[in-house]
């Protein structure tokens, strides 16, 4: 078997390995899903890997303005075929199928990609420059009851209890500004391997966050009162 062979499947034996660890954080973590392992993706693909700044089919590339988000929880969930079949009339409120439990969970990431620019450099390097702001929430462990009265402003007729443990949520909003290089670092006949890095000045524009080792209570239609016990920590900054 020739070199050539062998290096070939060690680098596709260590890059399946790697995915393999990497994919299911990238799920929850990246952002522009679609967008980013495509050769063409240009600027949208060094937000994931700067090495990714170079082998651009572009020469130059500029981005005015992009918006990525996305939202998820084990709450609430959606029928595909029934969005298809409501002919434009789906009502989220009363069609959306929910299913609260003793610990729900959400999240939401924003991100916008502000005005950037890359350029490639001869045929072996790149240069880019990225502007981002970015917002990242979560909310963990809450009931699922507690969640749908409040969203609803407890208009309900019926009582209920609730009771969360480990409830916890964190807001996070900052901006960054990236300057990236990429470069051919080894090429045989077949394959090459490339190498990225950047810098980032990043500036939080805030958070928050909150959590309770445990929180329970219940809540009097009649009385329209809602009892609770435990202990709540916040912060912000």
């Amino acid at each position: 078997m020739s070199p050539t062979s062998n290096f070939k499947k060690i680098v596709i034996k260590t890059c399946f390995r790697l995915g393999l660890i990497i994919f299911p954080l990238g799920l929850s973590a990246q952002s522009y899903i679609g967008q980013t392992m495509d050769n063409y993706a240009g600027l949208h693909a060094i937000a994931v890997n700067p090495a990714n700044a170079y082998d651009s089919p572009f020469r130059t590339d500029i981005n005015l303005v992009s918006v990525s988000g996305f939202a998820g929880s084990d709450f609430i969930s959606l029928s595909f075929s029934d969005l298809l079949d409501s002919g434009g009339e789906f009502d989220f409120d009363s069609d959306a199928m929910r299913h609260p439990s003793n610990n729900n969970h959400f999240f939401t990431n924003v991100d916008v990609l502000g005005p950037s620019f890359m350029f490639n450099v001869g045929e072996k390097q790149s240069f880019g420059l990225t502007t981002r702001v970015r917002g990242l929430f979560n909310l963990n462990n809450i009931d699922g009851n507690l969640y749908e009265q409040i969203s609803d402003g407890f208009d309900i007729a019926d009582d209920f209890d609730f009771d969360s443990s480990e409830l916890n949520s964190t807001l996070h909003a900052f901006a960054e500004v990236g300057i990236t290089y990429g470069r051919e670092i080894f090429r045989t006949q077949d394959q090459f391997i490339k190498g990225g890095i950047t810098l980032k000045y990043l500036q939080g524009a805030g958070g928050g966050f909150f959590n309770s080792p445990g929180l329970s209570g219940s809540y009097s239609s009649l009385a329209n009162n809602l009892d609770t016990e435990g202990t709540i920590s916040y912060g912000n900054t």
